[in-house]
């Protein structure tokens, strides 16, 4: 609505100052594409310009004005100038009133802007947070079920001979393709697979528990549990047959 009123004030009340519609719709940006934030800068802009120049007519109608008062005899262009001083004295009061508004307006977008990337920049935190521990929870998983041959290859033993940096490069390379499940061969399987296989030991909650035990030995319960997630640790390692 405010947009299709600044087309409508400035073709009828400053038509001088746009050359027909067209000039219009290119002086004015549309809301609905790119960012509101420079779109309402440019408003705010062709406003601005339209003020000042009216400004200036109106300083012109009043110094004719002021000359006519003294008794000077005014020519046929400046007395038909001054006809219009009403004219321009209302629109640019009205121009006034929209600079205000649109001033008003652009403190509430940019206030909107800072908000909505705040909240990005939250929704990006959040996600990395769920990463990392995803991450802690696969190095934890990893760690508990033994010297397999994927656990070497995240966490090597520590070769002085190449610096830490460089040495954990290619180890965190191949965490990271199992965070996301990548479907390649690795260690006698595909880190797609071990995802899978470390995701259903995580849900179901071996681990959540502290081990009890009774006379020495541990509980029935914990001992089957405990051979299904050895055996499905091991099962992923072997490569599959041709054909399967």
């Amino acid at each position: 609505f405010i947009i299709k009123t600044v087309e409508w004030h400035f073709l009828l009340f400053m038509p001088s100052a746009t050359a027909g519609n067209s000039a219009v719709q290119s002086a004015i940006p549309d809301l609905g594409n790119g960012s509101h934030s420079e779109a309402m800068k440019q408003i705010i802009g062709v406003i601005d310009k339209k003020v000042r120049n009216m400004e200036k007519k109106k300083s012109k109608l009043d110094d004719y004005q002021a000359r006519k008062n003294k008794g000077e005899r005014l020519n046929q262009d400046q007395l038909e100038a001054l006809a219009k001083y009403q004219e321009i004295n209302n629109n640019l009061e009205f121009a006034r009133e929209l600079q205000k508004s649109f001033l008003a307006l652009g403190q509430e977008i940019q206030k909107a802007v800072k908000k909505s990337a705040r909240r990005e920049q939250l929704q990006r935190e959040e996600t990395e947070q769920r990463r990392l521990k995803s991450v802690l929870e696969l190095q934890y998983l990893l760690d508990q079920l033994g010297e397999d041959g994927f656990y070497k290859l995240v966490g090597p033993e520590r070769n002085y001979d190449v610096r830490l940096t460089h040495q954990y490069e290619e180890a965190s390379v191949h965490l990271w393709e199992l965070l996301e499940g990548r479907d390649k061969a690795v260690a006698g399987t595909t880190y797609k697979s071990l995802k899978e296989t470390l995701d259903k030991v995580l849900q179901s909650g071996y681990f959540d528990r502290a081990q009890t035990h009774q006379n020495g030995t541990c509980e029935e319960e914990e001992e089957q549990e405990e051979q299904t997630v050895v055996a499905e640790s091991k099962a992923v390692e072997q490569p599959s047959e041709p054909g399967s």
